[in-house]
């Protein structure tokens, strides 16, 4: 056995205390650089499956697997109009930056396997909060396809035949704050396709309804108020409250169009400050449900509960 003097074995002590000071630095240096990169400010948004009022659907296959992996993946018929927006609204949050948005196998799993529902759209605000605090969510961004419509006109002369095909779609986008559980945002969007055919050719698409989808959703990654919204900024300025007072709208079901003296503010439920004292005609509609039109007068404590009937 070899000897080894006590200046040799000092000498290996202090190398391998160095060594153990020098990585215990290392990894602080790690753990320093990723606490002072994640940013506090970040926002977790989930993108539930839209609503899809139109009478366009395209009924899709579509899998979701367990939370545990253990029971392998189950299959739905789905309406590819509530999936497809979503997913495309998904990728265009992700480039934003301060924007996490939620794993969607860990949504779908969720949706599928509690009393949320099925992947038909979450329209239920309540249910829509209770999911994203169960998922770790500071928004959730809910979307409703209302319409999706096309308008042909033909043009005859100087013996040509034009036929312009203009392919339209209504969506309203609300964005809820999962702590407070109030709507911070709503917006209703119209998109435009375009398709024109001549005597000479033309363009046109098999797909014409998901195309102008599409162009709506390009307008809501684009709108600086919802970008506004999604950084929990005002995108307005700051509302004058004297003489005003806040209405609470609630109708049911949730999710239905509000119009107040003939201009559309939002999708409830929402909050609104209006003029004591002072009449306000407000409408309240619905795909599939009849309208309600009543004169209302505002004061502290009004809560507008009206439930709009089915259409048979």
């Amino acid at each position: 056995m070899r000897n080894v003097s006590g200046a040799q074995l000092f000498r290996a002590l202090c190398f391998v205390t160095c060594f153990i000071l020098a990585s215990v630095t290392a990894v602080t240096d790690v753990c320093g650089q990723n606490a002072a990169t994640t940013n506090p400010a970040t926002r977790t948004v989930l993108v539930p499956p839209f609503e899809n009022n139109s009478k366009v659907h395209q009924k899709i296959a579509y899998d979701v697997g367990s939370r545990t992996g253990s029971e392998g993946k189950r299959s739905f018929m789905i309406d590819r109009l509530t999936e497809a927006p979503r997913s495309m609204l998904e990728n265009s949050l992700g480039n934003i930056g301060g924007i996490t948005v939620v794993e969607r196998k860990r949504v779908d799993s969720m949706l599928v396997e509690t009393e949320f529902g099925a992947m038909s759209g979450l329209v239920d605000s309540e249910k829509a909060v209770k999911l994203g605090k169960l998922l770790g969510a500071n928004l959730i961004v809910m979307g409703t396809i209302d319409d999706i419509r096309e308008d042909t006109r033909d043009f005859k002369g100087y013996g040509v035949k034009t036929e312009t095909k203009n392919v339209i779609c209504t969506m309203r986008v609300r964005l809820v704050d999962i702590a407070s559980g109030v709507q911070v945002f709503t917006k209703e969007f119209k998109g435009t396709k375009t398709y024109t055919k001549s005597t000479y050719g033309g363009s046109d698409s098999n797909d014409r309804s998901f195309a102008a989808v599409e162009e709506t959703l390009k307008q809501v990654s684009n709108d600086p108020e919802f970008k506004a919204a999604l950084a929990g900024k005002n995108p307005g300025s700051p509302a004058k409250t004297e003489g005003m007072v806040e209405i609470e709208f609630a109708p049911k079901p949730d999710n239905c169009d509000i119009e107040i003296d003939g201009k559309y503010v939002g999708g409830s439920p929402l909050k609104r400050l209006l003029p004591i004292g002072k009449d306000v005609k407000v409408r309240i509609t619905k795909n599939g449900h009849k309208d309600w039109e009543g004169v209302i007068v505002p004061e502290a404590g009004l809560k507008i509960t009206r439930e709009l009937g089915v259409i048979p």
